[in-house]
């Protein structure tokens, strides 16, 4: 007798990974079925159809009647549900101008309120959202979801994706919400950076004779993303809170409003250590600056990241051998002092080094000596060994990993060009994704247009029974 006969005579049928599926399905469709009862019940109740005519006045719609239309659980599958459908009344028309076709005339209010968006439900939105933005691109995503028996096109999957975006970040503070943050004692690493992505900027004026469209514009642009993370006692990342990443495609003052609203949410009176770290790029510095003032940190640290102190010192140091031209062994010993200084903190040490070993040159002390102040002018910001030595971190490693998964691994590459709202919106999302809190913004998200209804009436409803 042969193993697959035995297979078989048991599973009823030839391979394990086929009866696995097999059995899968048979179940998620019963529970599917009973799924759509529910919301077949809960749709066709009168109370619930009552208070959607509340929200419908509000919302400027009225009651027009119940449709069946076809809705996607999470097993992809479509479900014939009864839904009461709401019209939106029609504008004032304008005095010699004839009304435009008015889009989204037809709203589904029930459905909206259960937080089904595009016939799609909760479930299924947060797999197509994951792996839009998991994805390096929407198509990619499209035929990953088909693998997955789940069909899509690529359209109705951005659409999706992009809206839910737009939920979410009605309540972007508490998507990121997690009670280690409002703990006393915590020690608080703040980090921000900023990466390179193609913007998609529409030219203007008349469109070129021939020219089939218009064209657009594909310069470089800086978006900034911030990491905030909790440290120990050793200065080491604590791995079993997830940190808090963000970002922003706006202005610099707008990313820093952000960083405000985070830092607000967070526990700060009651921590122990709130530490600022980044590269030493423009404008950073003094926007952290006022931010602590702000906020009034007296406490907090500056530290300005070791790794780029370290690249920024070479030149310091390149420019001293070239000008002494030393041997490799001479630059190696060079830099080995150099670098002892910059540990300790010590930059009036090295100016003083150049200006020892410069001396009688020309151009190279004065090139050298305005790297130094301009990079390494505010000298608090430089003492490695004290911050090591009081167990604080000496670099922002988080945000340099963090613009690599999120940014560089998604949006930026060779062909894409981005609108800055649409590349904020994946930055969002993509963050939530890679820091496990995507299910917790499903909650949050999809929960903004209940939080429309005043509390009595959703009082009434939970009353009658229903829960939504």
């Amino acid at each position: 007798m042969t193993v697959d006969s035995v297979i078989t005579s048991v599973l009823g049928i030839e391979d394990f990974a086929g009866y696995e599926q097999n059995v899968y399905e048979k179940y998620q469709e019963i529970a599917e079925r009973e799924i759509i009862t529910k919301l077949n019940a809960l749709l066709s109740n009168s109370i619930f159809l009552k208070i959607l005519k509340q929200w419908g006045a509000q919302c400027a719609c009225g009651f027009l009647e119940y449709r069946e239309i076809t809705i996607r659980l999470k097993s992809g599958r479509q479900w014939k549900v009864l839904s009461p459908v709401f019209l939106k009344a029609k504008p004032k028309r304008k005095r010699g101008r004839s009304p435009k076709r008015q889009k989204g005339a037809l709203r589904h209010l029930g459905l909206e309120l259960l937080g089904i968006i595009k016939r799609i439900s909760p479930a299924l939105i947060e797999i197509c959202v994951s792996m839009a933005v998991l994805c390096p691109s929407f198509e990619v995503a499209a035929n990953a979801l088909r693998g997955l028996g789940i069909a899509m096109n690529e359209h109705l999957l951005q659409n999706i994706t992009l809206r839910f975006a737009g939920l979410a970040k009605n309540v972007r503070i508490e998507c990121n919400g997690d009670p280690a943050w409002q703990k006393p004692g915590i020690k608080i690493l703040i980090c921000v950076d900023g990466g390179r992505i193609r913007e998609r900027r529409k030219k203007r004026g008349k469109r070129k004779k021939g020219q089939k469209r218009q064209g657009y514009h594909t310069d470089w642009f800086e978006p900034r993303l911030l990491t905030i993370s909790q440290f120990d006692e050793n200065g080491k990342k604590i791995k079993s809170i997830t940190p808090i990443l963000d970002g922003s495609c706006g202005s610099f003052d707008d990313f820093f409003e952000l960083l405000k609203e985070y830092l607000l949410w967070i526990n700060l009176d009651e921590a122990t250590e709130i530490v600022f770290s980044a590269d030493g790029g423009n404008g950073i510095w003094s926007r952290i600056d006022n931010l602590i003032s702000e906020l009034d940190l007296i406490n907090a640290k500056r530290i300005l990241d070791y790794t780029h102190a370290k690249q920024n010192i070479n030149i310091v140091k390149k420019i001293v051998s070239d000008a002494l031209k030393l041997s490799s062994k001479e630059i190696r010993n060079l830099s080995t002092q150099i670098r002892e200084l910059l540990w300790n903190g010590n930059i009036d040490g090295i100016a003083d080094l150049v200006r020892e070993r410069l001396n009688g040159k020309r151009k190279a002390p004065k090139a050298a000596l305005k790297k130094l102040n301009d990079y390494f002018g505010d000298h608090s910001k430089f003492q490695y060994k004290t911050f090591r030595d009081n167990g604080l971190p000496t670099g922002s490693g988080t945000v340099e990993s963090a613009i690599r998964r999120v940014i560089n691994l998604r949006i930026k590459g060779t062909g894409l060009f981005w609108k800055r709202e649409h590349a904020e919106n994946i930055i969002f999302l993509r963050s939530l994704v890679l820091t496990g809190k995507l299910r917790n913004a499903c909650r949050k998200a999809l929960g903004v247009v209940r939080n429309m209804f005043d509390n009595n009436i959703i009082g009434d409803l939970s009353l009658a029974g229903y829960s939504v």
